[in-house]
């Protein structure tokens, strides 16, 4: 019903405007009002309330506060510190980049190398191996890197120590080894290591004197300038540990020292009497008690040969031999 009473309303509007076209002319050309559901409407049709919502609102910039003369001054004075900060900056780095390229290439070059401390290798031996030579520049010597590069060159370096010396002129501090040990081949030849098992020579026809000898081993490598290596692994782990009680203990009656596994391990004291260690844990604690009854010994009798057990605890044994 509404629909029809809404199209009535159209039709005898639209009557309407005909009879008006009619009387006025044809030529106003007048015609009927459009109506819109709401969802169709302009913009120009909204309600006032609608319109407000859709007008976008203007934002008003607040004005800059004017600084008063003191402030603009002040302002130019720290913005006239920061540049001159940046120039003195930027001239400091000139001047440094500057020094350091002449220190690469003109200053600082090597006049003068002193070698000391050596007695197995002549001058002219040792500054043929060094990486460098005079006229290089200082500050360019790779101090790790030449005194590995020595160690293994000229085995008996045993420690490297380089230092520079301004204006031009390298100091080199060398090593030897207080002792070496000895290991026996089957062609009855000599193999000379460093107490860091490091080769010092292959096949040395004679013993050197007041070294240790390593008993009761095979070697299996054995490259001049390199660690050696045993045939048995746990013999280079063994024989360190023992070498290094034997430093740490200062004790320059050992004459020898071997190994028969983890559990099983010796020094030998004065050719004389071998002392039983077992593990080679707490090897400190009983070298010292061995060397305690050790001493005992030597004064009632200086010569006595025989054997020291000394596996821990203060229970030392001693087994004389005949």
């Amino acid at each position: 019903m509404k629909k029809n009473d809404n199209k009535k309303r159209v039709n005898r509007a639209t009557s309407d405007f005909d009879s008006l076209n009619t009387e006025l002319g044809s030529s106003f050309g007048l015609e009927p009002p459009k109506r819109y559901r709401p969802d169709q409407r302009p913009d120009n049709t909204l309600p006032d309330k609608k319109k407000k919502s859709v007008v976008k609102k203007s934002v008003t910039k607040k004005p800059k506060k004017q600084l008063s003369k003191q402030e603009q001054i002040k302002q130019r004075k720290k913005r006239n510190t920061l540049r001159k900060a940046l120039s003195v900056v930027g001239v400091v780095l000139a001047i440094v980049i500057v020094m350091v390229i002449l220190s690469l290439t003109v200053f600082f070059k090597i006049d003068t190398i002193n070698i000391t401390g050596t007695k197995k290798y002549s001058r002219q031996q040792v500054t043929a191996v060094l990486p460098f030579e005079k006229n290089d520049n200082l500050f360019l010597i790779d101090k790790d890197g030449t005194a590995e590069r020595l160690e293994k060159n000229l085995p008996y370096i045993y420690n490297v120590e380089i230092t520079r010396k301004l204006p031009s002129t390298v100091n080199i501090k060398i090593t030897e080894p207080s002792r070496v040990l000895t290991v026996k081949n089957a062609d009855k030849t000599y193999t000379v290591l460093d107490d860091n098992l490091k080769v010092l020579e292959q096949s040395s026809k004679s013993k050197p004197k007041n070294s240790i000898a390593v008993k009761k081993a095979v070697l299996k490598s054995a490259v001049m300038g390199e660690t050696a290596v045993f045939n048995k692994k746990s013999t280079n782990k063994c024989i360190t540990a023992l070498l290094k009680v034997i430093k740490d203990v200062n004790l320059a009656e050992a004459t020898a020292v071997y190994s028969n596994g983890p559990d099983s391990n010796y020094i030998v004291y004065d050719n004389r009497i071998t002392i039983k260690l077992g593990a080679t844990t707490d090897l400190e604690n009983k070298l010292y008690s061995a060397l305690a009854a050790i001493d005992k010994l030597n004064n009632t009798n200086p010569t006595v040969k025989g054997e020291i057990s000394a596996f821990g605890g203060k229970q030392v044994y001693f087994t004389e031999k005949k």
